[in-house]
């Protein structure tokens, strides 16, 4: 499950902008395989009343672009997010041009699947020394960030692993993984903070709150569900967020 809060447009009175809470929205894995996995599970998604889904482009593509789309459209269901591109500094496999041109080729896919955000995964260290790591991130997330502007789509960093095996995020040294991604200095470039474990809010950062108020999105792994039930997650974080709102499905 995703977390993230979305700022609803300030309504104008008497050329007076009137401030509304943000609301904290939640977004469901897709599941399907194919094309007829993917009709039933909206139709489940339907009937619990879940408006919004983040997929993997393996899926997006062993479905079908264009079927995904036409099914979520009459659906009323959005896309929150989609992963993974990246691998700037070469361990995940990719040279840095191929990594570039696969993310700019996942934003162009987002925009026209209508998410609000593509996961960008910018690779380890590896091999290089740190300085050098840092300045392939760098250069490789501001290659692409003309057309995350143009598109306007959220290029979310993952502060902790999303594979596994540790080749996929970049630790800074200096400071907070946290700091380092607010430190581009863009609106579309925000962390993704992953959840796991049996006790989550234990050892849920201070930050988190940050994360999410700043544009950020929350990952809550099926462990950290299962554990304390979905709803009980999201009223647990409404009880320490201010200004903040459910929709109302």
């Amino acid at each position: 499950m995703d977390v993230l809060l979305e700022r609803q447009v300030s309504e104008i009175n008497s050329g007076e902008s009137i401030s509304t809470p943000m609301l904290l929205s939640t977004s469901q894995q897709l599941k399907a395989q194919d094309f007829s996995e993917l009709v039933a599970e909206v139709r489940q998604l339907q009937r619990r009343r879940i408006g919004m889904i983040s997929v993997r482009r393996q899926r997006i593509l062993r479905i079908g672009e264009e079927r995904l789309k036409l099914v979520l459209d009459d659906a009323g269901i959005r896309i929150c997010a989609i992963g993974f591109s990246g691998g700037f500094t070469g361990a995940m496999g990719m040279s840095y041009q191929q990594a570039v041109g696969d993310t700019r080729r996942a934003l162009e896919m987002s925009s026209r699947l209508g998410a609000r955000g593509l996961i960008v995964a910018p690779g380890s260290r590896g091999l290089h020394t740190y300085n050098h790591a840092e300045s392939v991130v760098r250069d490789g997330l501001y290659d692409c960030l003309d057309d995350a502007l143009r598109l306007r789509i959220d290029m979310l960093i993952p502060l902790n692993a999303v594979f596994g095996n540790r080749t996929d995020i970049f630790r800074p040294r200096d400071c907070s993984s946290l700091d380092w991604v607010e430190s581009f200095g863009s609106h579309r470039i925000q962390p993704m903070m992953t959840l796991r474990g049996a006790t989550p809010w234990s050892r849920l950062p201070d930050c988190w709150k940050r994360c999410l108020k700043n544009g950020g999105m929350l990952r809550i792994s099926p462990r950290c569900r299962r554990t304390l039930g979905g709803h009980n997650l999201v009223a647990e974080m409404l009880s320490q967020l201010t200004n903040v709102a459910v929709p109302v499905g």
